[in-house]
């Protein structure tokens, strides 16, 4: 199965994450000059393009290969309840799908591992699913 995460950007959240990343522009340069065969070159001319571009939406793919995972009924759902109610705990997941916890934490876990969703820290030590991306492609 291969699985594309699809995450729409604007320049102004891209430029943020270089700059968190690199510093600045200028900084990368730097760096680029002591180990040109590098790949930040790539890093580097995406940022110029964008900053001459500052209308044009940035579009994030992330591919998965993987045959350890599922998507079915339940794992859509899930995702669902993720992408668009941003739920504080997994089990207030398991009871929008009215489903047993210990399973909803097992399949939670499972697309985390798989990379489709993360965890921030909620209240009381509680993990809370997030998924950072606009659109998921399944090809089987």
């Amino acid at each position: 199965m291969i699985i594309t995460l699809i995450k729409e950007q604007a320049t102004k959240e891209y430029d943020e994450q270089m700059k968190a990343k690199y510093g600045s522009m200028e900084k990368l340069e730097k760096l680029l000059e002591k180990t040109p065969e590098n790949t930040l070159y790539f890093d580097l001319q995406n940022w110029k393009l964008l900053l001459e571009n500052p209308e044009e939406p940035i579009i994030k793919k992330e591919i998965i290969i993987t045959d350890k995972i599922s998507i079915g009924e339940n794992e859509t759902q899930i995702l669902n309840i993720i992408k668009n109610e941003n739920p504080k705990s997994i089990r207030e997941i398991a009871n929008k799908i009215k489903k047993d916890p210990a399973n909803t934490t097992n399949k939670i876990n499972l697309l985390a591992k798989e990379g489709l969703i993360s965890f921030k820290k909620g209240l009381k030590n509680s993990k809370m699913p997030v998924l950072n991306y606009d659109k998921i492609e399944i090809a089987i």
